[in-house]
């Protein structure tokens, strides 16, 4: 059955899905309006209902209401959202941490960051991530500006990165189906398909956990872009003009520069396989 809130030919990504628990009549009014006046921005903020939970994109849990915080301590699938907790404590999870009094008419921030910050990844103490060891230095920048696609060009080789180009969101799909790419750099706007799209369907053709990074770069700051964005499956969030640090930073948790491949190959296999 069609979701009547959702407009005829709307991505997926436009609707945000919120789970809440406990808090007061007050402060449930409030977030009610703040998710109407979501209705003039993408993504519209949706709540739903608890039969609903596990579908949630975002879940807020009152850590000062007994009755909520006895059932989240009942849901082990709460490990695998992302979850604000509210007056309440999450370090066995890693989520996002808030005090009182909720902004709640900036709702859109706090669900920006939630989703930034996730749940704690865990991963086997012997394991080389995918994209480092089979596809190492390889970049690929998608940009319709070909000023932009040069000086991005220029920053990453300088750092020993190997730079392929894409002039449109297809050509930047086309390129990523074909090569194996550490990460994707796309810019979000885009003539035809926009930079979202086009990383939900690389995201889509990827294998669990081998796909590319995709670090989108954009002058869209706005919460609900950022939104947008993680929703569409990126994996940061850098908006133009970016600082070169900041973007060094972002590249060195998905990709090898010439300074991390000083080391010999041989011996990254023998750390992982121990031959």
């Amino acid at each position: 059955m069609a979701n009547p809130d959702q407009k005829v030919g709307m991505p997926a990504e436009s609707e945000l899905k919120l789970l809440i628990k406990g808090f007061s009549s007050t402060e449930r009014q409030i977030l009610q309006g703040a998710v109407m006046l979501s209705r003039r921005r993408l993504p519209h903020l949706k709540l739903i209902a608890d039969a609903d939970g596990q579908t949630a994109d975002v879940v807020m849990v009152d850590g000062a209401n007994a009755a909520a915080m006895q059932w989240a301590a009942n849901q082990d699938w709460l490990k695998t959202k992302a979850v604000i907790w509210v007056d309440g404590s999450a370090a066995t999870f890693g989520h996002l941490v808030v005090r009182r009094p909720v902004q709640w008419p900036g709702i859109s921030i706090l669900l920006a960051r939630a989703l930034e910050q996730g749940p704690r990844k865990t991963t086997d103490a012997g394991s080389t991530p995918t994209t480092v060891m089979s596809t190492r230095r390889s970049m690929l920048v998608v940009d319709d500006s070909l000023a932009v696609r040069a000086h991005l060009r220029s920053l990453l080789e300088a750092r020993g990165y190997l730079v392929t180009d894409a002039s449109s969101a297809e050509a930047g799909i086309e390129a990523a189906a074909k090569t194996s790419y550490a990460c994707i750099l796309m810019d979000v706007l885009m003539p035809g398909m926009d930079g979202y799209e086009a990383c939900r369907r690389i995201k889509g053709k990827a294998q669990s956990g081998n796909g590319p990074a995709v670090v989108m770069l954009t002058s869209k700051s706005s919460s609900f872009d950022r939104i947008r964005g993680k929703m569409a499956g990126c994996d940061a969030y850098l908006t133009k003009p970016v600082a070169t640090a900041d973007l060094y930073d972002i590249l060195s948790r998905y990709a090898a520069s010439n300074t991390d491949l000083l080391v010999a190959p041989k011996t990254i296999a023998n750390a992982r396989f121990g031959s």
